[in-house]
């Protein structure tokens, strides 16, 4: 092919992307302006052209950094994002105490495989994880029972031994398509993950600490668990569950290749490794705070709409996309409607959890300390899937507020946001509220990456898409105030048995 003609093509694509872009990215989206809502241009507007969003992001990250509930970074960060609410002019900020059993430090980690062959290990510590007896050398088993009767077969034969419970995860492919806007949205994303039934997953959790126990009682050194990302990649989670305990054996987290590497081996033969792990605990509970503010409400106040986010994060990464982009977008919207004095007919509250990744424990707290209000909170709106834009709203199968929701999220498709779904997730703060009886809704996002930022070492700073943040900080805003001006609260399910058992006081 000649070069004239190459270059020729070579126009012409260019020509056409430019097309397709304009196409795909469209004139913003001409949506009639309900009288309701009708300020909701200029909380779009504001957003778009004067936002704080990377640069609370950037501080939160970078100058107090990572964010583990009970440490010294979280109360930092509480006491910066009250006194950020208090300078863009909210009510009421301030930080509302609850109590964690005890703090977790984490100290050092090395592993190496030291026998058949020699390997570096890369690993981390799990939260709550003990500290190793000193520097330690045991033989890996693997140990896969899936209930209390498996594991009787390896009674008495696990004294000294470096425990592993499941096969190393799939390989993941070897190429990831890139996002484009010339690509059609498709389906939304599956909710952040494993979509487990609370009965199961409680089961499944009674089960890990019950094997804990028996590793714990037969001797069991350390254990070790699989990431199940790739390139390197940890993944950070507790050991001490809900309540904050130590856990019972000293556990880290491998890197996949690492783990796959052991796996192979231990097929061969056996394998040796060496460890060490070094984490201290506070002597005593210690005192943790959910940050709250609000804007109150002008005709009806006593009524409120909530905009909800996690604080806290894991410590591997500076907890940028899970959850700092949540948490400065519901700043962004806070400093909005703040600035536009737009007076909303509800209370618009505010609240940044902590204790999130240890189990939804401060949005628990949270709810449970303001059982009075159940009744007068109209919806929560949550987000906390990392930095891709917002494509709908979970609704947790709330029929009855479908055909409102749709009528208050008509002018976000300004910003892209499709129409809601019915569709349910367990994974984040919404899930408090929703067991209350209390329309708790949440942010379904563009994964983007969150896969591989999600808990690990690449959760920083420089993976944040800011076009995407806006776009967030805008649907949050804009929800919120539109809640808020409703003539009526959102409809909700009826109450369960339980629900009216715990509202009236007989639980």
């Amino acid at each position: 092919m000649t070069q004239q003609r190459l270059r020729f093509l070579a126009l012409a694509s260019a020509c056409l992307l430019v097309v397709w872009l304009a196409l795909a990215q469209g004139p913003q989206q001409q949506v009639p302006v309900d009288p309701l809502f009708e300020a909701n241009p200029k909380i779009l507007a504001e957003i778009k052209d004067n936002n704080e969003l990377l640069a609370n992001l950037e501080y939160l990250t970078d100058m107090i950094g990572p964010r583990v509930t009970g440490t010294k970074q979280m109360e930092q960060a509480n006491r910066w994002t009250m006194e950020m609410f208090k300078k863009y002019g909210l009510s009421k900020a301030h930080l509302e105490p609850w109590t964690i059993a005890r703090a977790w430090y984490r100290g050092t980690a090395s592993g190496r495989i030291v026998s058949p062959v020699e390997h570096p290990l890369t690993l981390a510590s799990a939260g709550w994880a003990p500290s190793t007896a000193g520097k330690i050398r045991g033989p890996i088993v693997f140990v896969g029972a899936r209930n209390m009767r498996d594991l009787q077969q390896f009674k008495g034969k696990l004294k000294g031994a470096v425990v592993i419970t499941t096969e190393p995860a799939a390989t993941p492919p070897p190429y990831e398509a890139p996002r484009s806007p010339l690509l059609s949205p498709g389906p939304l994303p599956a909710p952040a993950g494993p979509r487990v039934a609370p009965q199961a997953a409680a089961g499944q959790q009674q089960f890990n600490r019950d094997r804990d126990a028996f590793f714990k009682a037969e001797g069991v050194v350390a254990t070790l668990r699989d990431s199940d990302k790739d390139h390197g990649l940890l993944n950070m989670s507790s050991v001490g569950g809900r309540d904050y305990n130590i856990g019972q054996v000293p556990t880290a987290f491998l890197s996949p290749e690492s783990y796959r590497l052991i796996f192979r081996l231990q097929k061969r033969g056996p394998v040796e490794v060496e460890l060490q792990m070094t984490n201290t605990f506070s002597e005593k509970p210690v005192e943790v705070y959910n940050t709250v503010a609000e804007i109150p409400g002008s005709e009806k106040p006593d009524e409120i709409v909530i905009l909800g986010a996690h604080l806290d994060s894991w410590d591997l990464g500076t907890g940028a996309t899970d959850n700092g982009t949540g948490s400065v977008a519901v700043l962004e919207a806070a400093r909005v409607l703040a600035k536009l004095d737009l007076k909303p007919k509800r209370t618009i509250r505010f609240v940044l959890f902590s204790g999130e990744e240890q189990g939804l424990n401060g949005s628990r707290v949270y709810v449970e300390a303001h059982k009075s209000e159940w009744s007068k909170i109209s919806a929560v709106l949550v987000h906390d899937t990392g930095t891709g834009r917002v494509l709908s709203i979970g609704m947790q199968g709330n029929y009855q507020a479908r055909e409102v929701m749709d009528r208050l999220t008509a002018p976000m498709r300004a910003v892209g946001l499709a129409e809601v779904s019915l569709r349910s997730s367990r994974g984040t703060d919404h899930a408090s509220f929703n067991d209350a009886g209390i329309p708790g809704f949440y942010c379904i996002q563009d994964p983007h990456s969150y896969r591989k930022t999600h808990h690990s070492q690449s959760d920083t700073f420089e993976q944040v898409v800011k076009d995407d943040l806006v776009q967030g900080a805008q649907v949050l805003a804009v929800w919120a105030y539109n809640v808020a001006q409703l003539p009526d609260m959102l409809p909700r399910r009826p109450a369960t048995a339980a629900q009216q058992r715990s509202e009236s006081g007989q639980e």
